[in-house]
């Protein structure tokens, strides 16, 4: 591992001396933000920095960032202990969404204990295979809740698919969900309820420090998760519609 360290170093020291970005840019990203956000970020990229080649790696599981040979990853949720470079880019917010023609046929729920008369959609994680527990409202205070769902699923885009079929309500990230909303596909079920679950952040290796290619992917991400993100500007839109619970 130490002559492994030694030789990225070597490798990066060189990249860090060429006038621009060029060559490989290896990244990192789980399914649904790789999809969903840098995918289509990416062609911009492309434009700006045409020497530059992305290989984007999608996967859930946490990449070894060095003895892989990623150049940059992002990650939702709790960072190990280690020593590499860290960004906060944005929270992780979700919310639960259900199709205009569902809500139309059983009506909008305005409060979390009216769920249990409507049809629920859940993810479940593959790592843990626990379901993903909806946040809800007692007393003011933000509680999470299990309501009973005739479906599940574990991948966030199968629970949206269902969903914009007219399958109930499920709860999504926000930037999943924010395309949909913008063509009329999904809308925010007590939006005033959409929590921030965990934060997103990018990483590095200190390896790649001065690197021209992490330095140039790293604006992109500056515009890509804006402040507030521009998805989460949108569903909070809709946060003014509901009566209190």
């Amino acid at each position: 591992m130490r002559l492994l360290h030694e030789a990225e170093e070597i490798q990066q020291a060189a990249i860090s001396t060429r006038n621009g970005p060029s060559g490989i840019i290896r990244v990192a990203a789980p399914y649904p933000i790789g999809v969903h956000v840098l995918a289509p970020a990416l062609v911009l990229f492309r434009a700006r920095h045409p020497a530059l080649a992305v290989d984007l790696r999608i996967r859930d599981q946490m990449a070894d960032l060095v003895a892989e040979g990623i150049d940059i990853a992002i990650r939702v949720g709790d960072l190990p202990n280690s020593r590499l470079i860290s960004r906060h880019l944005a929270p992780h917010r979700i919310c639960a969404f259900a199709a205009p023609a569902y809500l139309a046929r059983k009506g909008t729920p305005t409060r979390p204990e009216e769920l249990d008369r409507h049809d629920c959609v859940k993810f479940r994680f593959q790592s843990s295979g626990q379901a993903l527990r909806w946040p809800s409202s007692v007393d003011g205070e933000l509680v999470e809740i299990a309501p009973d769902a005739g479906i599940v699923a574990d991948v966030s885009d199968v629970v949206a698919s269902i969903v914009i079929a007219g399958g109930g309500i499920g709860i999504m990230p926000t930037y999943l969900a924010a395309t949909h909303v913008m063509r009329g596909e999904l809308v925010p079920v007590m939006p005033r309820l959409a929590v921030p679950r965990a934060n997103i952040t990018a990483l590095w290796p200190e390896s790649r420090r001065a690197s021209p290619n992490v330095r140039a992917f790293l604006d992109l991400l500056d515009e890509v998760f804006t402040a507030p993100p521009r998805w989460d500007a949108l569903i909070d839109g809709f946060g003014g519609d509901e009566g209190n619970g």
